[in-house]
């Protein structure tokens, strides 16, 4: 009798964690569907992430383009005729990332004791998402491991590519905002003062703008600490809050509903959705695994719900076209009715390929045209904003000279 860590969830789509003793995960999987719950990831307790070997692994985070380049060169490896075990102690050598260089060395201990590859990567969620460790069971069990890795490659190559544009597009708004933010802070430090002085001197009634930004200016000079702490503490307290279920809902609900972002994250979604879909279904994965698979892999809360409703459904005999449709707020109308007709001539895995590749040009071409967007948009928030406080100057500046 073992000790298992699991994931599962219940007959509302609820996330529900905890530690169970079984004899087997197929015997965890049995016990919780009489509960009334479907098993998603199990990990024996004594065998948890990292080992002894790196303490820290839990903690940190292998980049997707270095997961990647893992599973091409597994596959170009494999094809090649090289065992598992020694392909992995390869790779393990090649990698710079200390590690992802310890979970791929435990891989290779691990295989070489019989365990399958996908059973040894269950062992590492955080690094192989069931997308890894199902689609590469299915190629294991039907002796196709290196067209499996293949399919694999090519899905993360097309998500690596999707990701790198959405963050490049949003690098330089940030930049932008950040830098103004900074110098704001600073100019009501150390040049408003300045004019304060004047003002006071003067004894002149100042405008209420005048006396907003001459406030905010003096509490920031008298509590520079308490500027200095909120400085952090707003970032560091809005990172903990988005990783709260609350939180993360929350933050995606206003993504997906606000202006230019919410059309860039519903095509990101969709993309990632039918490519991912696509991807197991050609690997052999049945639809109904597959859609749970993926509501566990893509990152905004909506669409997990969404895809988890939609493999309940599937099971009990309704087509996935019908589920896609009910959620117009998430899916465009063109991926219900290409479905559909993937369906209805049984070729629902090029029909899905094909609106990845169509999403995907849309995120390209939206990424491109971003910045033009956004531009003028930081152009007239960035003037009004000094033209705001331009006015709050030399309004006053008037009133000295009519007291003269």
């Amino acid at each position: 009798m073992a000790l298992f860590k699991y994931r599962a969830r219940d007959n509302a789509g609820k996330k529900i964690e905890g530690l169970m003793p079984a004899r087997s995960k197929s015997e965890l999987a049995h016990t919780l569907k009489n509960q009334g719950m479907l098993l998603v990831f199990a990990m024996e307790e004594n065998a948890k992430e990292g080992g002894k070997k790196g303490g820290d692994i839990y903690l940190k985070r292998v980049s997707l383009a270095e997961k990647m380049i893992f599973i091409k060169n597994l596959g170009v490896m494999i094809k090649a005729g090289i065992p598992i075990p020694r392909a992995l102690e390869i790779l393990s050598k090649q990698t710079k990332a200390r590690y992802f260089k310890e979970i791929l060395t435990s891989l290779r201990e691990d295989v070489q004791t019989g365990k399958s590859l996908s059973e040894c990567m269950m062992k590492y969620p955080k690094v192989f998402p069931p997308l890894f460790s199902s689609t590469i069971r299915i190629g294991e069990m039907g002796g196709s491991l290196e067209e499996v890795l293949e399919v694999l490659a090519i899905q993360l190559e097309k998500e690596n590519g999707i990701r790198t544009k959405v963050k490049g597009a949003m690098i330089y708004p940030s930049v932008i905002v950040f830098a103004m933010v900074i110098i704001g802070i600073l100019i009501m430090i150390f040049v408003v003062p300045s004019l304060t002085k004047i003002f006071t001197d003067m004894d002149i009634p100042l405008p209420l703008t005048t006396r907003i930004i001459i406030g905010s200016s003096g509490f920031l000079r008298d509590n520079m600490l308490v500027t200095l702490v909120a400085l952090i503490a707003l970032p560091v307290g809005f990172i903990y809050f988005k990783g709260t279920p609350k939180g993360k809902k929350a933050l995606h609900y206003l993504i997906l509903h606000a202006p230019i972002i919410n059309n860039i994250s519903q095509k990101v979604n969709t993309a990632r959705f039918s490519r991912s879909l696509s991807s197991l279904l050609k690997s052999g994965v049945s639809i109904v695994k597959a859609l749970e698979i993926i509501s566990e892999s893509l990152d905004n809360v909506y669409f997990q719900e969404a895809l988890l409703s939609a493999s309940k459904k599937v099971q009990k005999g309704s087509p996935l076209n019908k589920s896609i449709e009910d959620r117009p707020d998430l899916f465009p109308p063109m991926v219900a009715q290409m479905i559909k007709v993937g369906e209805e001539t049984g070729s629902s895995e090029q029909v899905l390929a094909q609106l990845a590749d169509f999403y995907e040009r849309e995120v390209d071409e939206l990424t491109k045209n971003l910045s033009s967007v956004i531009e003028p948009v930081l152009i007239m928030f960035i003037g009004g904003a000094v033209g705001v406080f331009a006015i709050s100057v030399i309004q006053p500046m008037y009133s000295v000279m009519d007291y003269m």
